[in-house]
């Protein structure tokens, strides 16, 4: 599959080298979920752990060094960004944010955490460089995940229960809250 994709990959850029437009098109690869291949006991895009939430993200811009970089970015930021580097303007009333600082310093950061959401399950998720929180109902009533990326990467030890990070889940239920009314403060419905 990788191979595949890579192929496919490789035809488009060909095609894009012998138009004569490769020095004037933005490339920009992605995905919109992860593939789980058995983690967690799951198959397919089914959580917002790591392995479902998580996507590649390249973003090639003629004249800019290639670079790679850990900062969180979110899907939703794709569209500042490409208005941005395309020379238009960013209309004010959107959810994204513009990354294109990240491509001129891989080290710079847009976001201080992801948020991610998982409709079918009413999952909520917001990531950080250590933690990840994922609540399942606005009321979290679906249950509460806490994960140290720190000491668990792969994501596999809830510690959401444990007294210890009481004040942590406390902390994220809080940022989450916050992100929500952010989200809904500006929404483009009326």
């Amino acid at each position: 599959a990788v191979s595949f994709m890579d192929a496919q990959v490789g035809k488009v850029l060909d095609a894009l080298e012998k138009s004569g437009e490769a020095d004037n098109t933005i490339v920009i690869f992605t995905s919109d979920h992860g593939y789980h291949l058995g983690e967690h006991d799951f198959w397919a895009k089914v959580s917002l752990h790591d392995e479902s939430a998580r996507v590649p993200l390249i973003i090639s811009v003629p004249g800019r060094k290639p670079g790679v970089s850990d900062s969180f970015v979110e899907l939703l930021d794709l569209y500042p960004t490409t208005a941005k580097l395309c020379g238009l303007e960013v209309p004010a009333r959107l959810q994204g944010k513009d990354i294109s600082p990240i491509l001129d310093d891989p080290k710079a950061k847009v976001h201080d955490f992801a948020f991610s959401v998982a409709g079918t399950s009413k999952g909520l998720m917001l990531r950080d460089d250590r933690w990840v929180y994922i609540q399942y109902g606005e009321d979290a009533k679906g249950g509460i995940e806490l994960f140290d990326m720190h000491k668990d990467p792969k994501q596999y030890t809830n510690l959401a229960n444990s007294p210890e990070h009481a004040p942590v889940v406390i902390k994220w239920k809080e940022r989450l809250a916050a992100k929500l009314k952010e989200v809904r403060a500006n929404d483009l419905n009326p």
